[in-house]
């Protein structure tokens, strides 16, 4: 099964609704907007894109290296001049619980709450 697959099972029985595009899809989980890319893998990439608003590029890649250096799981990688995609990627099974989709969706939250914080 894709790793996508799994992901939208488990939205679907946590009564989640998600918005399905050619490329990816994308929910809100505890008010955060998250997107989740569509693939052929049995990986899962999900994101969180922060606007970065007037902060430089060279201000956000430092944010990002400092961020990255200190966590194994978030990545954090500027996109464009305004954008900073904070990411968790990983291969979803069937035993994969709601509790670890749960706390994977923490982990992006957090390391992106942290971005922003820096970045002010």
């Amino acid at each position: 099964m894709l790793g996508i697959d799994y992901l939208k099972n488990y939205l679907r029985n946590e009564g989640f609704r998600f918005e399905e595009q050619d490329t990816f899809i994308s929910f809100k989980f505890q008010g955060v907007n998250y997107i989740a890319f569509k693939n052929d893998s049995p990986f899962l990439q999900l994101m969180i894109m922060c606007n970065t608003k007037d902060k430089s590029r060279n201000q956000c890649l430092e944010v990002c290296n400092e961020l990255n250096s200190n966590r194994f799981v978030v990545k954090c990688t500027v996109v464009e001049s305004n954008n900073v995609w904070c990411s968790y990627e990983f291969k979803p099974s069937e035993k994969t619980s709601t509790d670890e989709f749960a706390a994977i969706l923490g982990y992006l939250d957090k390391a992106s709450d942290e971005l922003l914080e820096k970045l002010s």
